[in-house]
């Protein structure tokens, strides 16, 4: 063996010792993670619709939707059946839904390391393997468990799909290409809760534009990655916010209802999702202008059709989390734009595009050799290394910190004080994210639902002080009569005549510290 083989050898054994041992550490962090964070406020609220339909059949949140017609309050009625969601696969027990959350993981792990191994060989695998395992979006969905692992499995699986048809470039590989990807799509839309007849018109666009390559005089087109990723992005972008200026609800009606919001929240949420969590959170940054230059000259199939998915979806992440904003901030009337400031972490959405972003410069490194990939950095090492080095900490602090609340407290207070069988209590906080916090309390004081204890929430402006007297409830307003416990969050200090403070605690400065209390009639 000649010294230059014995160098190149002598590289690549220490580089893959390195990334076992980065590997190790993002294994060990995402267990860690575990012990140490509650569970996300999304999951709360998915396990108590998940509780009720076991119980009941029908898959209704129990204390009011989280998005209730009075923005101020709760109100029990207004329950409306979801068919499709994440909480079709969530547990009923805090310990059963970490174990999920730490199982996905420890899956996505796996079927990424398979996957690069059998395309790109050990050291692309044991790199990818190692950069998922420590990105921070991955760990703070596992000690949440919140569905973003899974949805980073589905997006590896939507480009296994496209791929088959590299492997089989007919019009078989095309169909089977698009049954695949149709199961696929189908259940991403499951998880996010939507109808999944919408992934028949996905499945049969990707064998369509398979079919399309079989054409000559299209290849100009299908085999471009340059021209795919202009006509996906620009198309899409334009074709949702069309239809969210001109027809939409809900959501994406914002784009019409609040124009300039929107707009600024665009430009944020693109900041966010593609600049802070892809960029910078992915490591991706050291080689996007290294692979946009040599996408802009590959001609071939499949690169063009990955390229194509990648921009798509970041597209319409990036919509849809401006339209999030943008609606979240007018139903609780929440300040702008600092409301973006606290939900600022829904660009962890385009992290479901991190697996497709790693396999796609290396499918650029397999048609040019010489090109740059978290595998074979070459003249990016230096960069590569640092962009690890700088998210290491969020990584860590993620995993040592996790998930902060204080309402288990008061719920177990709550308890303790004699909350029983039938009894309602009321809780009392600002109005962003409030119905989420409210459903926090339920896995401690009726995680099934068999006590039939009703949580109340009020906003700290809604007057619920007059609603605790009245005989009748205002519309879209829970009755309040049979309250027997109030919690006020920290900063409220307002306790109507007639009740008492019985307990109270300290909140996790993360949760912005300050002191909850429970107060019972006297």
């Amino acid at each position: 063996m000649g010294s230059e083989e014995r160098s190149v050898s002598s590289s690549l054994s220490q580089s893959s010792q390195l990334w076992t041992g980065l590997l190790l550490l993002g294994i060990l962090l995402n267990v860690l993670v575990v012990f140490t964070s509650n569970l996300g406020l999304d999951t709360h609220v998915h396990m108590a619709r998940a509780a009720e339909e076991d119980r009941t059949g029908e898959a209704m949140l129990p204390w009011g939707h989280t998005r209730p017609i009075d923005s101020m309050s709760s109100d029990p009625a207004y329950a409306p059946i979801t068919e499709e969601g994440w909480f079709e696969i969530m547990p009923n027990t805090e310990t059963e839904a970490h174990a999920l959350g730490l199982g996905l993981m420890l899956i996505l792990c796996g079927g990424a390391y398979l996957v690069f191994w059998k395309l790109f060989g050990h050291q692309a695998a044991i790199s990818t393997t190692a950069l998922i395992s420590i990105h921070p979006t991955f760990i703070f969905a596992t000690g949440r468990t919140f569905p973003e692992v899974a949805m980073a499995i589905l997006g590896l699986m939507l480009v296994l799909a496209i791929l088959f048809h590299r492997i089989e470039p007919n019009w078989k590989g095309a169909i089977f290409s698009g049954l695949f990807s149709t199961v696929t799509m189908a259940s991403i839309l499951q998880v996010k809760g939507i109808p999944i007849h919408f992934s028949v018109a996905y499945g049969l666009l990707i064998a369509g534009w398979h079919i399309l390559d079989s054409i000559e005089r299209m290849r100009i087109l299908t085999r471009s990655p340059k021209y795919v990723a202009m006509v996906s992005s620009i198309g899409i972008g334009t074709g949702i916010l069309l239809y969210g200026g001109l027809f939409g609800t809900g959501t994406i009606g914002t784009i019409s209802e609040f124009p300039e919001r929107y707009a600024f929240a665009l430009i944020i949420a693109t900041f966010d999702a593609i600049g802070i969590f892809a960029l910078f959170g992915m490591v991706l940054w050291p080689f996007l202008r290294s692979t946009i230059q040599r996408l802009g000259s590959i001609e071939d199939h499949s690169i063009a059709t990955v390229t194509g998915l990648i921009t798509s979806l970041a597209t319409v992440i990036t919509i849809y989390i401006a339209a999030l904003w943008t609606y979240e901030a007018a139903l609780w009337n929440a300040e702008w734009p600092t409301v973006m400031w606290t939900m600022g972490n829904n660009g962890r959405y385009i992290s479901m595009l991190m697996l497709p972003a790693i396999l796609l410069i290396h499918l650029v490194g397999l048609n040019n050799p010489s090109a740059e990939t978290q595998s074979n950095p070459q003249s990016k090492k230096k960069a590569l290394l640092l962009g690890i080095i700088l998210i290491l900490p969020l990584s860590i602090l993620t995993a040592v910190h996790g998930q902060t609340m204080w309402t288990d407290d008061a719920g177990e207070s709550m308890i303790d004080l004699g909350l029983m069988e039938g009894d309602d209590f009321l809780f009392i906080s600002e109005a962003t994210l409030g119905m989420h916090w409210l459903y926090t309390f339920r896995i401690e004081v009726d995680p099934n639902g068999e006590n039939d204890i009703i949580g109340h929430w009020r906003d700290t402006d809604s007057g619920w002080i007059e609603d605790l007297s009245r005989s009748e409830p205002l519309p879209n307003r829970g009755d309040l009569k049979n309250v027997r416990f109030i919690v006020l969050s920290p900063g409220i200090n307002t306790i109507p005549n007639g009740w008492n403070v019985v307990d109270e605690g300290k909140a996790p400065w993360m949760n912005g510290g300050g002191t909850w209390q429970v107060l019972s009639q006297s």
